[in-house]
């Protein structure tokens, strides 16, 4: 009766097998945390960072202490931007565009110089060990500075002689996360650009409003006097009635010139034509009476 042998599968292979696996996923880890490759980020809340346009900004790193670290590796959107081996004393910055804007502290935090809005976005740190990995997560957001706050008034008296203003409060920068508030004494009034209040000149208050502009780097301040600005309205009120008054008095006083001018040379031309009337009327006179009187001599004779 033949036999039937059973192969039997050697653990070794086995062990090897999945030795291999396990080495491949390795190096699969190590060559995706090399430069230029995008690694997945865990779901850790990022940390929020402040930067300013044209400033640095520091990413500050924490490390564990308890394990030696064999590579860091700074990302920004997923993709590698400098890749750290401490123990070769080695920074390879692996983003061509940011060579001379990092700059690595240490404790392995990143620094980022000269800022610019294309800067913005999600940043990791991957810290690789021993025995783990590690994630630290960034969301860095970056402003401009507030510059040229300007208030721009609109006043105008009303019927009932109180002075209307609205104040309208601008940035040289307005979509930069900006927040508008008004105060005045100290207490704000409304957290809004523009603001519309009324003065009561009897009331002989000098009221001072502020525009308080602010955004997460920066903040600014302008102050208007409401008493300075109706005042000047009036004075403008003032100036335009001394111009209407001005240009409806001097033709009227022309005009009122010229009548007694022309009513005076009437005269005169009427004078003269009455002198002249009765210079005529002399002459004609005397000339009958001399008519008459030699008309009588003759018959005398």
């Amino acid at each position: 009766m033949p036999r039937t042998l059973t192969a039997l599968r050697s653990p070794a292979p086995f062990s090897t097998a999945k030795s291999m696996i396990w080495l491949f996923q390795f190096l699969t880890l190590v060559f995706c945390l090399g430069p230029g490759n995008t690694v997945s980020q865990t779901s850790s809340t990022p940390l929020i960072v402040n930067g300013v346009v044209g400033e640095s900004v520091t990413l500050t790193l924490k490390s564990p202490m308890e394990e030696k670290i064999m590579s860091i590796t700074w990302l920004h959107d997923g993709k590698s931007i400098i890749f750290i081996e401490p123990n070769e004393a080695l920074n390879r910055v692996t983003d061509p565009k940011r060579k001379n804007r990092l700059k690595v502290t240490k404790s392995y935090s990143l620094q980022l110089s000269n800022l610019t809005m294309a800067d913005t976005g999600p940043y990791s740190a991957q810290i690789t060990t021993l025995t783990s990995s590690l994630f630290t997560s960034y969301d860095l957001r970056i402003f401009r500075r507030l510059r040229n706050l300007q208030v721009v008034p609109h006043t105008k008296w009303s019927k009932n002689r109180t002075c209307e203003i609205h104040l309208t409060c601008s940035v040289e920068n307005p979509n930069d996360n900006i927040l508008f508030r008004w105060q005045v004494s100290g207490n704000t009034l409304q957290s809004e650009a523009n603001l519309t209040i009324s003065w009561d000149p009897k009331s002989f208050d000098e009221e001072t409003y502020t525009c308080v502009a602010e955004n997460p780097v920066s903040n600014s301040s302008f102050s208007v006097s409401v008493q300075s600005l109706c005042k000047s309205v009036t004075n403008e009120k003032n100036e335009h009635l001394d111009t209407m008054w001005i240009v409806v008095a001097v033709p009227s006083i022309c005009i009122v010139v010229v009548i007694i001018v022309s009513l005076f040379v009437c005269r005169k031309k009427i004078g003269f034509l009455s002198s002249y009337l009765l210079s005529l009327l002399q002459g004609s006179r005397d000339l009958a009476f001399g008519t008459s009187t030699r008309l009588c001599l003759v018959e005398d004779r």
